[in-house]
């Protein structure tokens, strides 16, 4: 391998990983705040995805102006699954609403995939909205324009939620909520709407990640449960209750992916548990984890 396919591998990478690392923020999000592991994440993103495409293909809408369509629809989706299908299991005893809940986002996630499996038939099957722009190159390096784009909506959303949580009240609610539920309680907020917020917050990151997916790659019905757990891995390795290590995380997977794929591609998807396990090995708390 020389450098310049060494640098493209590191580019292609670093743009990959950055939409994981999105994705992943949102379903840290909802387990920071409710403690529960919403399996139906990646299925919402695929969703947002279909959505992205239908658009741009029936209705001939801008793939770009989608961003900025698409995701606030699914906060208000991500805010009702919370309401009506979580939430209602508060009542009940800690782990038995864990495990309930948890149980409840799974046949959700089924039931996603199977929708959307059942409405693309044959060739049909995976969504691409095929986009072009043409590339840069600078002395041998291919500078995707397309990924680049994303790679700056990306930084663009990460950086807006970087400031809603540290300078809005529900922002710093959502904080709270996360550090200590008790303690955010006795200071009078809301925790049962706070929850609600961050479903709708983390299900809106996972739809703004399924529009960009679909713009600069594909989606398909069958990506949904292990994009869940790619993220989940994302989050462990990059240390629970930390954002930062989330993003480090991120594009730690989109690299690895990135270069092993190179070399064999049916060890690209597979490097992220082998990566989890050697971190998890030497730093159990993760790599930014408290």
């Amino acid at each position: 391998m020389n450098i310049a396919t060494l640098l493209q591998l590191i580019i292609n990478g670093v743009l990959g990983g950055a939409v994981y690392a999105l994705a992943a923020l949102g379903l840290a999000m909802i387990f920071g705040v409710s403690g529960v592991l919403n399996l139906a994440h990646g299925g919402l993103l695929m969703l947002a995805g279909f959505a992205a495409y239908l658009g741009y293909d029936r209705l001939g809408l801008n793939p770009f102006l989608l961003i900025f369509m698409v995701p606030p629809l699914f906060f208000l989706v991500g805010y009702a699954f919370e309401k009506f299908l979580i939430r209602p299991l508060t009542l009940r005893k800690e782990h038995v609403r864990l495990a309930s809940a948890t149980l409840v986002t799974l046949g959700a996630a089924i039931v996603i995939e199977d929708l959307a499996a059942f409405a693309s038939p044959g060739q049909e099957f995976e969504k691409s909205i095929g986009y072009y722009i043409p590339s840069l190159t600078l002395g041998g390096i291919v500078l995707p324009s397309l990924k680049l784009i994303v790679f700056g909506l990306v930084a663009l959303l990460m950086v807006q939620l970087a400031w809603f949580l540290k300078y809005t009240y529900v922002g710093l609610a959502v904080q709270a909520v996360t550090q200590n539920r008790r303690g955010a309680q006795l200071s009078g907020v809301n925790t049962a709407n706070i929850g609600g917020v961050a479903f709708g917050l983390g299900t809106f990151l996972a739809a703004a990640a399924g529009v960009l997916e679909v713009i600069h790659s594909s989606v398909s019905p069958i990506v949904g449960l292990p994009l869940t757990l790619k993220y989940l891995c994302i989050i462990v390795m990059g240390g629970l209750g930390s954002f930062t290590g989330v993003a480090l995380g991120g594009m730690i997977i989109g690299l690895s992916e990135s270069i092993v794929g190179y070399f064999t591609p049916a060890w690209g998807q597979t490097v992220a548990y082998l990566l989890l396990v050697g971190v998890l090995l030497i730093r159990p708390k993760g790599l930014l984890g408290r």
